[in-house]
């Protein structure tokens, strides 16, 4: 099981590029995220998850209503199945900091339009932004 959340300041996103000792998707952009662990919360586990890896990777807390995107499933390349829950959270606290450049290689806050332009863009990720701008939209309407 994998979480990633969409983390919101103002009208950019936080978004990493997964260093060269990831072994899925090393090189490219995404939203920062990972497994669940045996330590996270059982209750609210995803949620918990979520809030760990943005943290661990970036050095960024998120508020506290956070909100369910979308979920899918792929597997691996080496054929390992993975469930991954996608989230939108808003910033909350923090500076920018690398801990494990093996892990993520940059950070950056970067805008929907910034994100599908760039070259290290993945098409999955394509998909998850505009999964994001339509949670966005819907949200606004209500």
């Amino acid at each position: 099981m994998n979480t990633q959340c969409a983390v919101l300041r103002d009208d950019k996103f936080l978004m990493t590029t997964r260093g060269a000792a990831v072994t899925h998707a090393s090189g490219v952009l995404g939203f920062p995220g990972g497994k669940v662990e045996a330590g996270d919360e059982p209750e609210g586990v995803l949620e918990s998850t979520v809030r760990r890896e943005v943290f661990e990777e970036t050095g960024i807390s998120i508020s506290e209503g956070i909100q369910y995107v979308r979920s899918t499933a792929f597997n691996l390349a080496d054929g390992t199945p993975v469930v991954d829950v996608l989230f939108l959270g808003n910033y909350e606290a923090g500076e920018l900091r690398i801990a494990d450049a093996g892990e993520v290689e940059g950070i950056y806050w970067m805008t929907a339009d910034e994100i599908l332009a760039h070259e290290r863009t993945p098409p999955w990720l394509v998909d998850q932004v505009s999964a994001v701008t339509r949670h966005l939209r819907r949200r606004h309407r209500l």
